[in-house]
């Protein structure tokens, strides 16, 4: 016989439910402390935009045909209008770490892109990997292992003098990655970082698995992607207050070997910023991966142009191959009062096609921004940018120019 009836057993539930949350802060106050406790993180860059985009406006084969004389062209629409609300560079994210055994350090970062604007992205999904990694961390510097942006993408900035040599970072149309190759972020990375050497400086050093089977070049001539650190990136940094100097390599990141070298000087209450890059296609692979296009709308699918990948409109073939690509980025900001930041930032870039029939593209870039700092983790914006895109005369004697102008607000908490 029980010594409780039904009405005592539901106080004594609904007490313990009660104290359910101190309990668990209780937990949580008396775990080791070696254990680590989480910090939450994020970032929200929003921009309004409004486009004009342009694209070739391809002549019939004959005057009563229905194809068009460049190959892969199925329509003659010359121009996109849009407005849209974009969200590029928006994320969240949980690091954190915590003491081992032999002074050592257990690191780690959970770090996903979302969608502000539209809740999901492109393919559906609420979420997308970002950086993702967990590694030790020792006096003698420290390795992670997992999915990161590699050394020659991060070559612009270092653990001392947190910089970012693209003043327009994330903004659609007008970030680096819209007209020069290199912006990746591999699976598989096994990436070591020095500690601080003489005051600044920095090397990382990134082995990345193609963990590739099976795949060909040809039918006879199998790839040779099935060693260690099939890909490798390379930087060498060097910061201090007033300057930053920086040089990286890659091989075989994307189906891509690559040299970036970057510079930065304040001069008062001015900064001036260079980046220099050469590009060509690894040895055994017959295509270069992508350009960024940082555009979120939904693109048009007349044209060889599908969206804003800027080579696939002169090369004759659908997406971005090409054989090799020099461009440069010189860039200049200047803190004119109080929370005013002026910017201004061109860019250049000359691609090969691996279509020999078709001379090099030109792809000239142009941004021009005003920036107020709310807080040391939030500003406002506002910006233009242009990218003007010209190729074979064979394709046509036009070139197209892609432009936005855009309001945005970026924040980090």
């Amino acid at each position: 016989m029980s010594f409780q009836d039904k009405g005592s057993v539901k106080r004594s539930a609904k007490f313990a439910l009660k104290l359910l949350p101190l309990a668990l802060t209780a937990a949580f106050i008396s775990a080791p402390a070696s254990a680590g406790f989480p910090t939450l993180y994020g970032k929200v860059y929003l921009t309004a935009n409004q486009y004009d985009l342009e694209k070739n406006n391809f002549a019939l084969t004959a005057p009563t045909a229905t194809t068009y004389k460049h190959i892969g062209a199925t329509g003659t629409t010359a121009e996109l209008d849009t407005s849209a609300v974009e969200s590029t560079g928006s994320r969240i994210g949980i690091q954190g770490d915590f003491g081992a055994a032999n002074d050592l350090t257990i690191f780690y970062r959970v770090e996903y892109g979302i969608d502000v604007d539209n809740g999901t992205n492109a393919n559906g999904r609420e979420l997308t990997q970002r950086n993702i990694f967990g590694g030790v961390r020792g006096a003698w510097g420290q390795v992670l292992v997992g999915k990161n942006d590699t050394p020659l993408k991060t070559v612009q900035t270092n653990s001392v003098l947190r910089t970012d040599l693209d003043q327009f970072n994330d903004a659609p149309l007008a970030d680096l990655g819209t007209y020069l190759v290199g912006e990746n972020r591999p699976d598989n990375v096994i990436q070591y970082t020095s500690p601080i050497l003489l005051g600044g400086l920095e090397i990382n050093l990134a082995a990345i698995q193609a963990e590739e089977t099976g795949v060909y070049e040809t039918a006879a001539k199998p790839q040779n992607d099935s060693n260690f650190a099939s890909g490798k990136s390379l930087s060498v940094v060097y910061g201090k207050a007033k300057w930053y100097v920086g040089a990286a390599y890659e091989t075989n990141v994307a189906t891509t070997d690559a040299f970036r070298a970057v510079g930065e000087v304040t001069l008062g209450t001015v900064k001036l910023g260079a980046i220099y890059q050469t590009a060509e296609r690894h040895e055994a692979i017959d295509s270069l991966g992508g350009f960024s296009t940082f555009i979120g709308t939904t693109p048009t699918t007349l044209g060889a142009q599908n969206g804003l990948t800027l080579l696939s409109e002169w090369d004759g073939a659908s997406g971005n191959a090409f054989k090799e690509q020099d461009g440069y980025v010189l860039n200049a900001s200047w803190k004119v009062a109080g929370p005013w930041t002026l910017k201004a930032q061109v860019g250049s870039s000359s691609t090969t096609p691996t279509n020999a029939a078709y001379d090099d593209v030109k792809a000239d870039a142009l941004a021009l921004g005003v920036d107020y700092k709310l807080s040391d983790a939030a500003r406002l914006f506002t910006y233009y940018a242009s990218v003007k895109a010209e190729g074979d005369a064979k394709i046509s004697t036009e070139a197209t120019t892609d432009k936005t102008f855009a309001v945005g607000l970026d924040f980090k908490f």
